[in-house]
Parts: structure tokens; C-alpha cells; sequence
């Protein structure tokens, strides 16, 4: 591992452990009010209507900045790079290539279903990727999908939900997005979980690390259909937080 490696490997860390500190912070602040709190406990999430103007975010001021950074970066540099990957990249190329990320997102998403203790996620999550890899040429094709090995969706933000990590204030990310104090801290854990177990062997190899980075986000943004300011709406910014938290909320409660 070269220097400069090593001290974003330390900074990793030290944002980890910052990250957890905040959790612990997290526990004491008072629950995300997504939902009514007219609300009986017992009316599941989905049959609930939440209150836009009742989700806790406290850092609303800096949100909204980062929230027109992120749209300022997405319109100058994200989605021109991506425009000309669609142009130059065919259809079934760029089909292998999500295929591929979304291959490597099995790992998590299995770790996460082991520990929210759910055997069939877990089964079939394992089984489509081990036939993926091998079968589908590395994740390039999905063959599992079509034996109907649909793929599940389980992160370490889910994971904490589960266990009644509360959701905390409301968070946008630069270059990430929505998200939340509790979901934050998923992130960087299924993150690390990807760092240390280093499937595509990226640790000592700059070169591969970059190209992955680059191709991984250009990916990610390809596979986004959200376009800032495009909503139609003039409260976009509420409108997107009130969508996030409910879909969250959602996942969590499944």
C-alpha cells in the first residue's frame, strides 16, 4: 500500500469511528417524525400518510446547499460524462457492465440478509451469485434472474433499521444524495464491509482502483433516471426528502 493509500485508509477509519460516535448520538435525539404521530403504533408504515413538513432535518439550511451542489455537479460533470458513455457504449455493453456492480452488490446484500437472520434472502442472494459469477461470466449476464432468482435488496442501513437504529435527522450527501444520519453510517459500513474483503483485489493496485471508482459511478448515474429540477414541482427539495424517508421507512419495515 503506497502513501497516499494509507492516509485515505486512516481517513476512512477515522471517519468510521466519527460515524459511530454520531450513532450513539443518534439514540438519544428524538425519532424521524416521517409518520403521523396521530398514527397508531400498529397501522403498518405502508398504509400510513406522512407529513412532509414533520420529517426531522435539522441541517436543513446546509441540505438544501448540498442539494444544489449535487444538481450544479450532476448537470457539469456527472451527466456529460455519462451522455457520452451512452453514446459511445452499446446497449448490451452497458447491460454487462450494470450487471456486473450489481454482481459485486450481491456480497452486501448477503451479509446484510445473514444478519437480519432472513434464510431465503440470504439463500437466494448467495445462489445468484455464485451463479452469476460462474455461469453469467462474472456478473457480465444475469442468468439467475431468468430461472427466477429475483435479486433482494438488503443494506447495513436496513440491517440497523431492524434492530431499531432510529432513522436520525434527515441528510444530503455531496454526490450521494438523500439520505440519513442511520443510513450514513450504512453506507460506510457496507463500504467497508466491500474494502476489507477486496473481492476484485483493488487494495495495492491504483490504476484498477480508479478505473473501478470511475466506472462504478458512471454506472451508478447511467442506472439513475432522477433528474434535478425536472420534478415540476417547486418544493423538489421537500418532495424528494418526503420520498426518501417513506421509501426507507418502507424497506426497513419489509
Amino acid at each position: 500500500m503506497n502513501g497516499l493509500a494509507l492516509i485515505l485508509a486512516r481517513q476512512r477509519a477515522a471517519f468510521v469511528v466519527t460515524a459511530c460516535l454520531l450513532l450513539g448520538a443518534c439514540a438519544t435525539t428524538p425519532p424521524p417524525q416521517t409518520i403521523d404521530p396521530e398514527t397508531p403504533a400498529e397501522v403498518p408504515v405502508a398504509q400510513t400518510t406522512a407529513n412532509p413538513l414533520a420529517i426531522y432535518d435539522p441541517l436543513e439550511g446546509l441540505n438544501r446547499r448540498i442539494y444544489r451542489f449535487n444538481a450544479l455537479a450532476d448537470r457539469y460533470l456527472l451527466m456529460p460524462v455519462v451522455q457520452t458513455y451512452r453514446k459511445v457504449t452499446p446497449g448490451f455493453a452497458r447491460a454487462g457492465v450494470q450487471n456486473f456492480f450489481s454482481n459485486l452488490g450481491e456480497i452486501n446484500t448477503f451479509a446484510n440478509s445473514v444478519l437480519q437472520a432472513k434464510p431465503t434472502s440470504s439463500a437466494v442472494t448467495l445462489s445468484r451469485f455464485v451463479i452469476n459469477t460462474t455461469v453469467g461470466l462474472a456478473g457480465l449476464w444475469d442468468p439467475a434472474t431468468k430461472i427466477g432468482l429475483d435479486q433482494r435488496n438488503e443494506d447495513f442501513g436496513q440491517t440497523l433499521g431492524y434492530y431499531g437504529v432510529g432513522a436520525g435527522p434527515y441528510l444530503v450527501l455531496p454526490f450521494f444524495g438523500p439520505s440519513s444520519l442511520r443510513d450514513t453510517v450504512g453506507l460506510v459500513g457496507d463500504q467497508g464491509l466491500f474494502y476489507v474483503i477486496d473481492p476484485l483485489q483493488l487494495q495495492d493496485n491504483d490504476a484498477a482502483r480508479w478505473a473501478y471508482l470511475t466506472m462504478y459511478t458512471i454506472n451508478k448515474r447511467d442506472t439513475v433516471n432522477f433528474r434535478y429540477y425536472q420534478t415540476g414541482s417547486p418544493f423538489e427539495y421537500t418532495l424528494v426528502r418526503l420520498v426518501y424517508m417513506n421509501y426507507r421507512a418502507l424497506q426497513v419495515e419489509q
